[in-house]
């Protein structure tokens, strides 16, 4: 697009399934780039980072969820301007203090042993990304997509240092109240039916062979993938 801002995009994959599409299954083959598209007309994206995990099967959970995943990063791959960035997926059992706070007789809290899901690292790695992205002189604007407020010091220091514009791609109605403080340039809502106008072919075709839209996510599945256990931040 001759003459508009170059913007750069960085997706929190996990806070999208979250507080997108983990109740709309017929949404989740997402072309990303396309939805960015759609959603910043006047802009030219450059490209789009896309930061997850790679899920594992978790006791309970539906075992062919990571393969899903799979299908869809591998998916994702062939989408001109769009990259993958990995943090890793944990869970784990650990004793922690039940809510609300129970005293034992002996004045320590009482505990119980649970399971804990995280995703770690992919917040520090999109906050550099985007901050060197925004050094760099390529581009005019920088987008997060993600109601994560965490975020929040690297929006400032890409306008504050690098003078680019920033904005919020926000996967909720309501965004966190310190992304909105920060006064963006740009707010944007992912809404179900740009999800929807940026589905990627049933059937793509890449180094591996082919790889085709998952049947579970077609509407009305209630698929619970290990990912959703994640805190919604």
């Amino acid at each position: 697009m001759t003459g508009a801002k170059r913007a750069a995009i960085y997706i929190d994959g996990f806070n999208l399934y979250r507080r997108a599409l983990e109740q709309r299954p017929e949404c989740r083959w997402l072309d990303v780039r396309r939805l960015c598209e759609l959603l910043l007309p006047d802009f030219e994206v450059t490209h789009v980072r896309y930061f997850t995990a790679h899920v594992k099967f978790v006791e309970g959970e539906d075992p062919a969820s990571p393969a899903r995943q799979r299908a869809y990063l591998r998916a994702l791959a062939t989408i001109p301007g769009v990259s993958l960035h990995f943090g890793t997926f944990r869970s784990d059992r650990r004793w922690m203090a039940v809510s609300p706070l129970e005293l034992q007789a002996d004045g320590s809290p009482r505990t119980v042993r649970v399971r804990k899901i995280e995703e770690k690292g992919s917040d520090v790695s999109l906050a550099a990304h985007l901050v060197c992205d925004a050094m760099s002189g390529g581009v005019d604007a920088v987008f997060v997509l993600s109601n994560d407020s965490d975020f929040v010091d690297a929006l400032r220091l890409a306008r504050e240092r690098a003078g680019v514009e920033i904005g919020l791609i926000s996967p909720t109605s309501a965004p966190a109240r310190s992304l909105l403080a920060l006064a963006p340039d740009h707010v944007r809502h992912v809404r179900a039916a740009s999800m929807l106008a940026a589905q990627l072919p049933e059937r793509i075709v890449d180094e591996h062979g082919t790889v085709t839209r998952p049947k579970r996510w077609v509407a009305g599945s209630t698929e619970a993938p290990p990912e959703a256990g994640l805190r919604a931040r």
